[in-house]
């Protein structure tokens, strides 16, 4: 294993981590013994783990949130700062456990990882996806029991409804966050209007993605 620095077309500096075929090997089947019944909702998007077509895929979200807000009297965006480097041993145990599954493999596959230096879950295989996604699907489940589930691209959320569902919801998803050792990036959230959702690859200022 191995890291190497990219810059995304959007200027974002990442530090993606390279396995050999064995490594991936190892690391997928260990992601999947901690959670072998992944619980997402159906407004989750943007997942390699899941999508062979990207293209269908931003549809889908396109239509996921246009059906969101129309009507809606709030409109919030926000989404999860340092989201990888910050899912930890707590946030992976608090999935498994949710999963059913066994979080040892995984917690050992991760030590090489964190051994060269990485932070919370490599960038770049597509086990990390599925290891974010469950994560976040608990912080998923708690907006949902308050009123108002998101709509989520990864870790970039849109929240559409009542307002005081949009707070309560809003409110118990960063909470969520917290307990599982991640948190809400304050200067992506926004209750801007969304006027017009394009490419999920353009992400503006906010966090969310869209085109214009």
């Amino acid at each position: 294993m191995r890291l190497e620095e990219w810059t995304s077309p959007v200027g974002k500096r990442r530090v993606l981590a390279r396995l050999d075929p064995h490594e991936r090997r190892r690391y997928d089947r260990a992601a999947a013994v901690a959670f072998p019944a992944p619980r997402l909702g159906p407004a989750v998007f943007g997942s390699p783990s899941r999508t062979q077509s990207m293209a269908i895929e931003r549809r889908r979200w396109r239509s996921a949130v246009r059906a969101r807000v129309v009507g809606a009297s709030r409109i919030l965006i926000s989404d999860v700062e340092a989201c990888y480097p910050s899912i930890g041993e707590r946030a992976i145990r608090m999935a498994a456990t949710s999963s059913g599954g066994d979080p040892a493999p995984l917690l050992r596959a991760l030590r090489t990882y964190r051994d060269i230096g990485g932070q919370g879950i490599p960038l770049g295989p597509t086990g990390s996806a599925l290891i974010a996604d469950v994560v976040l699907a608990l912080a998923d489940d708690a907006a949902r029991t308050a009123g108002c589930a998101p709509v989520r691209w990864v870790d970039d959320v849109v929240f559409a409804g009542d307002r005081d569902a949009v707070a309560r919801a809003s409110r118990a998803w960063r909470e969520a966050l917290i307990e599982l050792g991640l948190r809400e990036h304050d200067g992506k959230r926004t209750t801007d209007a969304i006027r017009v959702l394009g490419s999920p690859e353009t992400v503006s200022g906010r966090g969310i993605m869209r085109g214009t």
